[in-house]
């Protein structure tokens, strides 16, 4: 009993090994969390081009009461999280971690006076410097939320035990999803009365969902050539356990579905309330299943791989 548990503990130096740190068990509230990063900096980003003051809200308060909490949760001792904070940590110089709790401060900070400065340029005094001031930190709030929204691409990519997330590509890709994300949070908060401009939103949501479906094509042809291991984690997805949460949730509920409505949605005008929402609903399942299956992907290459009969 003893030798054969030992060999089973002992799996991880001759097959490849899932990680469990970031899924698993306490790992599911690591994933809600990158999840309301995706959709509150994606969202921040949108109203910010469109110059939308509730939908700014709205990703503020996503990032502020719902990733931010999350992420302390997840830490174990949520308390001593400012021990990651500018000036009383140096970690910053080497954890993406620490930069992003770093980023997510800013970020909530910055934004909170932009909007509270923005309120009062809009409605107590247009066209002064308030107006001027509003448009200063918001490019400022734009940086932060840019950040936000990449770290954690590049928090996962840094690790290099696990190959299929080892690429330049992981941060970009991730980028654009929650870019998307925020394009249908926007059109949910145009829905609830948020004077949002749909047919300029409709335009950039078709863009940027073919942008992602091009980059996650290239994504997974580029782990297929990477090494064995990033290989037998894009199978996983294409035709593996992954793949029902990959093709039905990632390219059906994120990227086919809400195009083709998206598009239709533009001639369909009784309809169009009905479809959007539809959309927005079945685009944030895509947002969840996206997470979750490049988290679930994620394995860590052996140390002393024997065969190729490993990696079935």
């Amino acid at each position: 009993m003893a030798l054969r548990q030992w060999m089973v503990t002992h799996e991880w130096m001759v097959k490849p090994t899932r990680q469990t740190e970031w899924i698993d068990r306490r790992g599911l509230v690591f994933l809600a969390a990158e999840v309301f990063t995706a959709l509150g900096a994606g969202l921040y980003l949108v109203s910010l081009l469109f110059n939308n003051w509730w939908g700014m809200l709205v990703s503020w308060i996503i990032v502020m009461f719902l990733k931010i909490p999350l992420h302390l949760i997840y830490f174990g001792k949520p308390w001593r999280f400012w021990r990651t904070i500018i000036p009383f940590t140096k970690t910053w110089n080497t954890s993406w971690l620490a930069r992003g709790v770093n980023f997510n401060i800013y970020f909530g900070t910055v934004v909170f006076f932009q909007l509270v400065v923005a309120y009062i340029a809009t409605n107590f005094f247009p066209g002064t410097v308030w107006g001027t001031l509003s448009f200063i930190l918001g490019i400022i709030g734009g940086i932060f939320a840019l950040l936000v929204g990449l770290y954690g691409g590049f928090m996962m990519s840094y690790c290099r035990s696990v190959p299929f997330w080892n690429t330049a590509l992981l941060p970009l890709i991730l980028l654009f999803a929650s870019v998307a994300d925020g394009f249908a949070l926007f059109m949910a908060v145009g829905l609830a009365g948020g004077n949002v401009n749909t047919a300029a939103a409709e335009t950039g949501t078709q863009w940027i969902l073919i942008i992602n479906a091009l980059m996650i094509v290239a994504y997974l042809w580029n782990a297929t050539y990477t090494s064995k291991t990033s290989k037998y984690s894009a199978m996983l997805l294409l035709r593996g356990s992954l793949a029902p949460s990959f093709w039905i949730g990632v390219v059906g509920f994120a990227i086919v579905i809400p195009l083709v409505i998206s598009v239709s949605s533009l001639y369909i005008g009784e309809a169009i309330t009905l479809l959007l929402i539809t959309a927005v609903v079945l685009h944030t399942i895509g947002a969840v299943a996206l997470k979750y299956v490049v988290l679930k992907a994620g394995v860590h290459n052996p140390i002393c791989p024997t065969t190729t009969s490993s990696y079935h």
